[in-house]
């Protein structure tokens, strides 16, 4: 039997098995570490027939350390709410199949967005890595029960249960299109435009109604330690912090986690200011923004290249 490359094998896999692990636990530092551990786990004790395609075996190994980084991050308590690792990818369209049995229904850019990633965290980690797996990667149902260790009937219930605890974003998502980023694009232009006014209703008018604003700066940085609720006071939040923290020294649209988003640096006046942070959006069905999301929390921004001050 031939020895085995491993290198070649880590280059082979190691995009998916991070994807895998970024879906299942919101977090690109764990995703990191467990792809690490999975090859680890290649190099010490590999699959008995090496001869046999990786990627099954791979999977399982990631899929099953994912589920108990999950769990052992759920018991850890946390200031504030709880928002994923950002990252940044590509504008790359991949359009949603139209299929309501696909075996992706979301496609690779919906299912790293803010929006997906927060609507799986009230999956069990068992349902949460079903749907990922079936879902937003497109493995099989016999696939999907394999990697997880269940039976293929099993496997269905935790589809089923998660489908039908997603149903709520099924009912107002928006998957990517050159539509949807063109509108995402001339919104996210326009409230910047709008904060920079400092006008309350200027801002407000960019916002829909139930407009809720979350932001997550890890206990270390100064945050609301509740979702904001609601277009005036989010607006009025807004207009407020800003009229009371030193301008910015750098801004950037970047592709955030599927979608246009901002990265800002800005000096710190107090211990509580945070020096580094970014902004992402979601728009509802009238172009308004609905979801924002501000992540401030040192531990989270590591995967991101942040612009240099002037």
């Amino acid at each position: 039997m031939a020895p085995v490359d491993y290198q070649a094998l880590f280059e082979a896999h190691r995009e998916h098995l991070w994807g895998l692990c970024y879906r299942v636990t919101g977090s690109a530092a764990d995703a990191e570490d467990l792809v690490q551990e999975t090859f680890q786990r290649a190099l010490e004790k590999p699959p008995a027939d090496t001869a046999r395609p990786w990627r099954p075996w791979l999977a399982r190994v990631a899929t099953r350390l994912a589920i108990d980084a999950l769990r052992r991050r759920r018991t850890r308590q946390y200031a504030g709410p709880w928002l994923p690792w950002p990252v940044e990818t590509p504008p790359e369209v991949e359009p949603a199949s139209p299929e309501p049995d696909a075996e992706a229904r979301y496609g690779v850019r919906e299912s790293v967005s803010f929006a997906f990633l927060r609507a799986l965290e009230a999956l069990g980690p068992m349902p949460r890595a079903a749907l990922v797996l079936r879902d937003a990667l497109g493995y099989s149902g016999p696939e999907t029960a394999e990697i997880l260790g269940v039976s293929p009937e099993n496997a269905r219930v935790l589809v089923h249960r998660a489908r039908k605890a997603l149903a709520a974003y099924d009912e107002r998502r928006r998957p990517p299109s050159p539509e949807v980023d063109a509108a995402h694009q001339a919104a996210l232009q326009r409230f910047m435009a709008a904060l920079v006014s400092g006008d309350v209703a200027r801002v407000a008018a960019c916002l829909a109604e139930d407009a809720r604003m979350t932001s997550d700066g890890g206990g270390t940085y100064r945050a609301a330690l509740k979702t904001v609720h609601g277009r005036e006071k989010v607006a009025r939040f807004f207009v407020g912090v800003l009229a009371h923290s030193p301008p910015p020294t750098a801004v950037e649209l970047r592709w955030l986690n599927g979608r246009p988003g901002i990265l800002s640096c800005a000096v710190p006046q107090g211990p509580r200011d945070a020096p580094r942070s970014c902004m992402t959006f979601d728009l509802d069905e009238h172009g308004q923004l609905v979801d924002i999301h501000i992540v401030s929390a040192p531990d989270k921004l590591g995967a991101l290249q942040f612009p240099a001050a002037p």
